[in-house]
């Protein structure tokens, strides 16, 4: 009986030191890692700057004399990295913070099973800006003949400019969550009569392009949507998607009511009480006006502040503007010159008092949210540019094996 009696002691012992020394040590890992989370979280609010992240980060970490020190946790020792996840954008220079947290526990019962003590470990990774904010977007795209011509103005069959704008856009949107940031799309000139979002505008040099441009005319191309991506990853088949992949350019420029247009579609059909977005794009200045607009119209006859005088009326109701000045330096197609209708229907005489299309642009956008890419060139870092300043302030715990 004693034997067995010593037997099943040891046995016990191991049951104990199952019950209460592995529960101890997940009740430890538990704590150790909320602590992290809630380090590296803290920690992401200060990113990018990451001396001043990996110092808050270790000021809320359950290290000795630390924000979370856990008194039933001794020998907490805590390491705090910063890097750069390619997939998040706001990557200037970091933008995202890695805490890992170690203790060492003494086993109260274990020992019988020749273990004295054991380490236990917890990683959390915290990015910023990555938060989600409800937003409903558009993007406005001038998609006019300038868009297929190079720099001095010679025909560019590829259309160069106009695929570095959709892969720009297809970048900001692969950000983006479709279930709470919803996304339109408008273009300018706007679709033909009797046209879709594949069609391309008249010749610039024809009289229908001339009168493509109407109050009443077609700019919309795809409503606000959510249908977009799946897990970051676009779905080519989505009305948005697709209609981004055929988008044509030719025709002239008008800012003004495409911007208006793209504001009453967030007014009909946004949802309340989320924030207003407006991504405008254009490489060159404003040249024409609605043709069913008398030609004293400050549409026609100044077409570039008359978009200054639309986004500030917009921008009045709250709605966010960015503005993209894609390829400004091009000396050809007349790109920079904000110009009168004339008479004919065609871009007239220069505008008066004189404007550049830089300053419309600049003036379009809300504070500190113009972008200018001078020279033709890839628009995904922008458009990445964009997304992170709409994240701004958020942060998320994310995947440990994010890359």
């Amino acid at each position: 009986m004693i034997v067995l009696t010593v037997l099943l002691l040891v046995v016990l012992l191991g049951m104990a030191a199952l019950v209460v020394d592995v529960g101890y040590a997940y009740y430890a890992h538990r704590s150790l890692q909320a602590s992290a989370d809630a380090a590296a979280l803290a920690g992401a609010q200060e990113l990018p700057d990451p001396t001043r992240a990996t110092a808050i980060a270790k000021e809320y970490s359950s290290s000795a004399g630390r924000k979370n020190e856990h008194p039933d946790i001794t020998g907490v020792t805590t390491t705090v990295t910063t890097k750069c996840i390619s997939s998040i954008p706001g990557c200037d220079p970091m933008n995202a913070v890695v805490v890992m947290e170690r203790a060492p526990l003494k086993s109260f019962f274990a020992g019988v099973l020749g273990i004295d003590s054991f380490s236990i470990k917890a990683t959390s990774t915290a990015c910023s800006p990555c938060g989600i904010k409800p937003l409903d977007i558009m993007i406005v795209l001038d998609r006019t003949g300038s868009m297929c011509l190079r720099s001095d103005g010679s025909d560019d069959p590829a259309c160069t400019d106009l695929k570095n704008a959709r892969d720009g856009m297809k970048t900001f949107l692969g950000f983006l969550e479709p279930a709470i940031q919803w996304v339109g799309y408008a273009v300018l000139p706007p679709i033909p009569s009797g046209g879709n979002a594949c069609t391309a505008p008249a010749h610039h040099s024809t009289s229908a392009a001339n009168t493509a441009y109407r109050t009443n005319s077609k700019y919309m191309v795809v409503p606000l949507s959510d249908d977009y991506s799946n897990n970051g990853t676009l779905i080519t088949g989505s009305p948005l998607i697709s209609a981004i992949n055929c988008t044509k350019g030719n025709g002239y420029t008008a800012y003004a009511t495409a911007l208006e247009k793209a504001q009453k579609e967030l007014e009909d059909s946004g949802r309340d009480e989320v924030k207003d977005v407006i991504i405008f794009l254009s490489d060159g200045a404003a040249n024409i006006g609605p043709s069913d607009l008398p030609l004293t119209s400050p549409y026609r006859k100044q077409p570039c502040r008359q978009g200054v005088n639309s986004a500030a009326a917009i921008k009045a109701k709250g709605t966010l503007i960015y503005s993209i000045g894609y390829d400004l330096n091009a000396l050809g197609g007349g790109a920079n010159v904000c110009q009168t209708t004339a008479s004919s229907g065609a871009p007239g005489n220069a505008e008066s008092p004189a404007i550049t299309a830089y300053s419309a642009l600049q003036q379009i956008a809300s504070t500190g949210a113009f972008y200018n890419q001078p020279s033709a060139g890839q628009l995904k870092t922008i458009f990445t540019d964009i997304a992170a300043d709409l994240a701004r302030g958020t942060s998320a715990l994310i995947d440990n094996d994010a890359n």
